[in-house]
């Protein structure tokens, strides 16, 4: 059990901080300055100012890495995302058949015998699993750009806040299911998705997919939207095919039953279905919308709250 982690803790980021850290300084920047810039404590970044650096073979590529990362800080000009996408990226390339992977079979000589690629298998794209998820979180994070840049759909937002939810063919359970942690919400009357997409994010929303996804095979995403009925008529207007419940229901797998039991429940080859929850007392009608992936259900929706807006 020793990972090519165990060398990027000991032997990569501590040179890559200590050479960020000293640039820095060396551009004039306090100690709490460079803190504050490196998301580190003064106390850690004193450790690494006091450090001396002993010879890798990784220098080459730390140092080449650390003054790429003091511009950057020392600009100003790019998020904490971008850092950490420009420290990724250097790890991952090594992993890959260069430094850290011989440094790594150097360390574990039973990797060497086994001829190990599996940085190569996982950060190359060979591994199917792996793949599928990035694939899902690509999906859900192109649709959210549709979403937020509308200017109509905070118009079908509900009470409650909308619910996305995406998965791909071979999702059994909810923690398969891609979901916005919080909810879709306005912002400045805007639609907005306050934190990243997670696996397991939205339980409810993502039952009902999966139990739609045996009904319409088709189907791997859901958004919920406002069930009023201007809504759902224009729902109707921009191609869903509705299935209205009798009485109002919260609960995926009551839902689910209910399905079985309707005479007009939309064909299984259904592209777009909805299903249609009335309201009650204190309980807001909610509308589920389904299609094959995020970005498509993204763009019929946005066809809905333009036609509730005209």
């Amino acid at each position: 059990m020793r990972p090519p982690c165990e060398i990027v803790q000991r032997d990569f980021l501590p040179v890559v901080r200590t050479l960020v850290a000293r640039g820095l300084r060396n551009a004039g920047f306090s100690q709490t300055e460079i803190a504050l810039k490196m998301d580190l404590t003064q106390a850690a970044v004193s450790k690494y100012l006091n450090t001396r650096l002993s010879k890798t073979r990784m220098n080459s590529e730390c140092e080449s890495l650390a003054q790429r990362l003091t511009e950057m800080i020392r600009t100003g000009e790019v998020e904490s995302d971008q850092i950490v996408h420009e420290v990724c990226s250097v790890c991952m390339r090594s992993r890959i058949g260069s430094t850290l992977c011989e440094m790594h079979k150097d360390k574990v000589h039973s990797l060497q015998v086994a001829n190990c690629q599996i940085c190569s298998q996982l950060l190359g794209g060979q591994d199917e699993a792996l793949s599928e998820r990035a694939s899902v979180i690509g999906d859900i994070l192109e649709a959210l750009k549709i979403i937020e840049a509308s200017d109509s759909f905070e118009v079908i937002v509900p009470q409650v806040r909308a619910n996305f939810v995406v998965c791909n063919d071979l999702a059994k359970t909810y923690k398969e299911v891609v979901g916005v942690p919080g909810r879709i919400t306005i912002v400045e009357g805007r639609a907005r998705a306050l934190v990243s997409p997670q696996f397991g994010a939205s339980q409810h929303t993502a039952r009902l997919l999966l139990q739609a996804k045996q009904t319409w095979p088709g189907v791997r995403a859901c958004l919920c939207v406002s069930g009023r009925e201007s809504v759902v008529e224009s729902a109707g207007k921009s191609g869903f095919k509705i299935l209205s419940m009798e009485n109002p229901e919260s609960d995926a797998s009551k839902i689910a039953e209910s399905l079985s039991r309707t005479n007009h429940l939309p064909g299984p080859k259904t592209t777009f279905p909805s299903i249609h929850i009335p309201g009650g007392y204190g309980v807001e009608p909610i509308l589920y919308l389904f299609g094959p992936s995020a970005v498509e259900l993204a763009q019929r929706s946005i066809k809905l709250s333009d036609i509730v807006t005209l």
